[in-house]
């Protein structure tokens, strides 16, 4: 059984897609890049595996130039990846277009969290993310997806993580206003920043997700695996764990895009998100085209 989702398209004023729905998978770790790189290149590999390597055609070089994502291509990943563990910071961004918004598309931003230039930010993290377009999880169906989140998550040393519908994007104002408009409307959706998340999540967690998952010290703080199952009891909740030190934390079979097509789909969201309260993390920079007022309110939407 296959769930369609309504297609949420932005072209700039040349013609090209500058947004669309999709799904964001994304794992922030308390390491610094030389503690997980290798961990973050598997990842890369069961992501290509599930997808197909012909997914990916460009990468971005050092100056942010795109360029082809051919044998040459693959072997600078391969360098950047592996040969630079001491590096201060190994930014890599995979997709599939270079002009317009990818429906899939790998980013890491490794960062050396014990360096003097990260002092100033105390709640720095290494973060990496996934994208797949909404016709993968249409096709493939819910639990091909969850399968690969939990396949990436066991592979992570991750304090956090998840996999939401979401607004998927090339960094232009055309796609930035339109998401003003519309995160309201679809609160399924996420809006993501993760150069900006990375800066000061720390150990904390962005919010309720269709697929949460847990690591420590959150994990404990949260009660562990028995505390989250007293805590979170809708029937449509699933709960299971990764390993001695994860959780997954699945808010249903499919993820939900808003309430007025399906009014109680979102109640466990509601539920997960008071459970989370203590411990969510509120963005420190203004991003996309909301307002700092704007951005509270749709961070707390499930609260407020």
């Amino acid at each position: 059984m296959s769930r369609q989702y309504p297609r949420l398209r932005k072209c700039t004023e040349d013609g090209e897609l500058a947004l669309r729905e999709g799904l964001h998978l994304c794992f922030f770790m308390r390491r610094s890049h030389y503690e997980v790189f290798k961990n973050v290149a598997r990842t890369l590999d069961i992501y290509l595996d599930a997808v197909g390597r012909d997914k990916l055609g460009w990468y971005a070089d050092p100056e942010g130039e795109f360029l082809p994502l051919d044998d040459q291509g693959w072997e600078y990943v391969r360098r950047r990846l592996l040969n630079t563990p001491q590096a201060e910071a190994c930014p890599l961004e995979l997709l599939e277009h270079s002009q317009q918004v990818s429906g899939y598309r790998f980013e890491y931003r490794g960062r050396k969290l014990d360096s003097p230039a990260a002092a100033r930010w105390p709640g720095l993290v290494s973060a990496v993310s996934f994208w797949l377009p909404t016709e993968y999880l249409e096709e493939q169906g819910p639990e091909r997806v969850k399968a690969l989140a939990m396949e990436l998550a066991r592979e992570l040393p991750l304090t956090s993580g998840y996999a939401s519908l979401s607004f998927n994007s090339m960094e232009v104002l055309e796609a930035d206003w339109l998401i003003s408009e519309l995160c309201f409307q679809y609160p399924g959706l996420d809006v993501h920043d993760l150069s900006s998340t990375l800066l000061a999540i720390g150990t904390g967690v962005r919010g309720p997700y269709w697929l949460n998952v847990y690591g420590q010290p959150l994990l404990r703080q949260l009660g562990g695996t028995e505390g989250l199952r007293a805590r979170l009891t809708f029937p449509e909740v699933e709960i299971r764990e990764l390993d001695q030190e994860k959780v997954l934390v699945a808010l249903g079979e499919w993820p939900v895009v808003r309430n007025e097509e399906e009014p109680k789909a979102l109640r466990p969201y509601r539920e997960l998100t008071r459970v989370l309260e203590p411990y969510l993390h509120e963005e420190c920079i203004q991003w996309r085209a909301l307002t700092s007022e704007e951005l509270r309110r749709w961070q707390r939407r499930f609260l407020d």
